[in-house]
């Protein structure tokens, strides 16, 4: 038997942060986990391609009190970073092989992990000859956080040339591109065949820059149920608890009015992500070191929410808890646009806002109700775009 009859031939590849993320972020790795469960359910056989941003080359993973010693030009966010860091080592390292665990039992993809430059020199990605190749979802599109356009996240390689691509709803900034890489937005995306985007304010700008017909569709990982998290969420062991879970960018404001909620309310404060440190600053329980599966379950036995995070209010939908929402950026128009979408603005707050000590009831019932036309009309675009066309390649091949 040839070799290449041996390869495992997949029909549908996606590239995105799903297996490298700064801060090994859960929306991150938890939207790719959705896409592909999507795929399979639709009979895909799709790889995530491991990919390794040029941004994150040389982000330290398993030790980023690294960064924070070298990466700091400012000698106080250099002190602040590296005591967060040092504070939390252990439990960081723990997070990566939690991680690590997650992608390679959970996730089927690629066996090299490939940059910017690697896929640039590499002519085929083994068993994806015939692949449709998808950019799915995140900020690959911001060029805020990718510091410019990253090739790879364009499909601006020679392994997608000539095959069909497809951009599943990713996000781009609001922030305008500068004027070259306007230039090579537009060029890029006329290589594409099928364009959406996650924010209604996005798929208006890339029509308004490229005169494409751009859908608007939920993130991937609304497209799954609160039953299909739960059959991998771990317990946390409590329940009935305020979760502040602390995204990216610490505001010591939601944490001190996360703190006097929980007071109000006579109820725990349990804090998930980086910042181990602030069980010495604040004195509450803070968990630095969840997996992803950890992470689910204290979204499932939270009373409520309160995070600075896209994918916090996602999870706080799917598992029907009430929240609030601190805004990192003013302008971010991911976190303004799906809280407008679902009638849910008073559950945004800004970054120095208080949380109100009256604000109406969350309709869930409506809430679902929504989310199920907004899955259906996802799942339809990917049968029309996605589906159909990998499964035609499957056929032929």
């Amino acid at each position: 038997m040839e070799i290449e009859d041996k390869m495992k031939k997949f029909d549908v590849a996606t590239i995105s942060y799903t297996t490298h993320s700064r801060h090994l972020n859960y929306g991150a790795t938890l939207h790719g986990w959705a896409f592909q469960q999507i795929l399979l359910r639709m009979g895909c056989s799709p790889v995530v391609i491991a990919y390794l941003a040029r941004t994150l080359e040389r982000h330290h993973f398993k030790w980023p009190v690294v960064d924070a010693i070298c990466g700091w030009r400012n000698p106080i966010a250099m002190i602040r970073h590296t005591l967060q860091w040092l504070v939390s080592t252990c439990a960081n390292l723990r997070k990566y092989k939690k991680f690590q665990r997650f992608i390679s039992e959970r996730l089927i993809c690629t066996d090299t992990v490939y940059t910017e430059k690697g896929l640039s020199e590499t002519d085929a990605i083994p068993g994806c000859d015939d692949a449709v190749f998808v950019c799915e979802a995140d900020v690959i599109w911001n060029c805020m956080a990718t510091h410019g356009i990253d090739k790879g996240f364009f499909l601006d390689f020679p392994a997608a040339a000539n095959h069909r691509k497809v951009a599943y709803a990713p996000t781009v900034s609001r922030k305008p591109f500068s004027f070259s890489d306007e230039a090579k937005f537009i060029k890029y995306l006329r290589s594409f065949d099928a364009v959406s985007a996650r924010e209604r304010e996005g798929a208006r700008y890339i029509k308004y820059l490229t005169g494409l017909d751009v859908e608007w569709l939920v993130d991937p990982s609304l497209l799954l149920s609160a039953d299909d998290y739960a059959a991998i969420a771990k317990p946390f062991g409590e329940s009935g608890y305020i979760l502040l879970y602390t995204c990216m960018k610490l505001n010591v404001n939601m944490v001190r009015e996360a703190r006097a909620l929980a007071k109000r309310m006579g109820k725990k404060l349990v804090e998930v992500g980086n910042y181990g440190i602030n069980r010495y600053l604040f004195g509450h329980t803070t968990i630095d070191d969840a997996g992803v599966e950890e992470w689910l379950g204290l979204f499932m036995g939270a009373d409520m929410v309160i995070c600075n995070s896209f994918h916090g209010i996602c999870f706080s939908l799917i598992f029907k808890k009430p929240f609030f929402v601190f805004l990192r950026n003013e302008n971010d128009w991911r976190f303004t646009g799906i809280c407008e979408e679902f009638g849910l603005m008073d559950r945004l707050l800004s970054k120095d806002d208080k949380i109100p000590d009256v604000c109406p009831a969350i309709d869930f019932t409506e809430t679902d109700r929504m989310l199920s036309e907004l899955r259906k009309k996802a799942v339809e675009w990917i049968e029309r775009n996605i589906v159909r066309y990998a499964k035609g390649a499957s056929a032929n091949g």
